[in-house]
């Protein structure tokens, strides 16, 4: 089938298990957003190369909504780590809320791989971040449960 044919379908009724890598691709970013999440899963669960750069481009562009952010975060992390906390590093800073609500679920989720090293300031950035956001009004470890025990101090 082409991707046009494909994209008349539903979610439900393609059997992304059938499809090739680049058919894949195509539909991971395309603009039927549950079509584009399901396609994603897909290379990811084939661990195929080019998930992870999809996945990167889905959350380079800001493509999709917030249900496929999240997937490109998760198959970032899975297949380039390094890739996912920079983006994470890049954007906790100066994001908007929805997407600093991602990447807080995010860690919370993966919390024992947000506990030390690089990734310890990826979370100091988020907790700062909300800090920013709250006007410092509510105790943090009120809206960021991992925040207790985050030094204060960025490592080096």
């Amino acid at each position: 089938m082409r991707i046009d044919e494909l994209l008349m379908l539903t979610d439900d009724q393609i059997e992304y298990h059938n499809l090739p890598d680049d058919i894949l691709k195509e539909l991971a970013l395309s603009n039927e957003l549950f079509i584009a999440a399901s396609a994603l899963t897909e290379l990811s669960i084939r661990q195929s190369p080019g998930a992870a750069s999809v996945a990167g481009e889905i959350l380079a562009k800001s493509h999709g909504d917030h249900h496929l952010h999240s997937t490109a975060l998760e198959v970032l992390f899975k297949m380039n780590r390094r890739q996912a906390m920079d983006f994470m590093s890049q954007q906790a800073p100066h994001c908007d809320p929805d997407l600093l609500n991602m990447i807080s679920e995010f860690i919370t989720e993966n919390e024992p791989e947000f506990k030390s090293g690089p990734a310890l300031t990826i979370a100091h950035l988020v907790t700062e971040r909300l800090r920013e956001l709250d006007g410092v009004k509510t105790p943090l470890k009120k809206i960021y449960p991992l925040a207790v025990g985050v030094r204060t101090e960025v490592p080096a």
